[in-house]
């Protein structure tokens, strides 16, 4: 046997190895196709969640969602992000940020209320009053009497 048969052999598959070939080639060329379509639908998909978020955190801090189309792309879109940007630009859009100030209590005043929740924590209920009572009219010894003053802290 020749070489040459064998290579007689290769020539008759390759016509079918040309449809083969151009059935891949076809079925690579959709898949492309749908590649770019699903890229192009993922990407205005992606924009309009950023362009949602970045509104939504102007909405929150209560700034004009025009201000949005303004804001660099490189900058995430959360609250925290768009706020740390608003702060910095805000001389430039005219925004007053308000500074986190403590509020202005009078001393006396925390002192009162300081007072008041203590006696609200310490103070006895309706039910434990009840049955420091029982316990009070239940004691038969002066001993008896003297502990359960103790206890109840009267």
């Amino acid at each position: 046997m020749s070489n040459y048969d064998y290579e007689d052999d290769d020539l008759e598959s390759t016509d079918s190895g040309n449809d083969l070939v151009k059935q891949l080639r076809k079925a690579a060329k959709q898949k492309d196709k749908e590649l770019s379509e699903l890229r192009s639908q993922f990407e205005s998909l992606s924009k309009a969640q950023r362009e949602r978020a970045i509104k939504d955190a102007l909405a929150a801090k209560g700034v004009n969602t025009k201000i949005a189309s303004f804001i660099p792309s490189d900058i995430d879109p959360t609250e925290e992000s768009v706020s740390k940007w608003l702060e910095s630009n805000a001389d430039v859009f005219g925004i007053q940020t308000a500074p986190t100030e403590q509020p202005n209590i009078d001393p006396a005043q925390a002192a009162a209320y300081k007072r008041m929740n203590t006696a609200t924590e310490a103070g006895l209920t309706p039910d434990r009053s009840t049955d420091v009572l029982q316990k009070l009219m239940n004691a038969n010894s002066r001993e008896e009497l003297d502990q359960i003053i103790r206890e109840s802290g009267i």
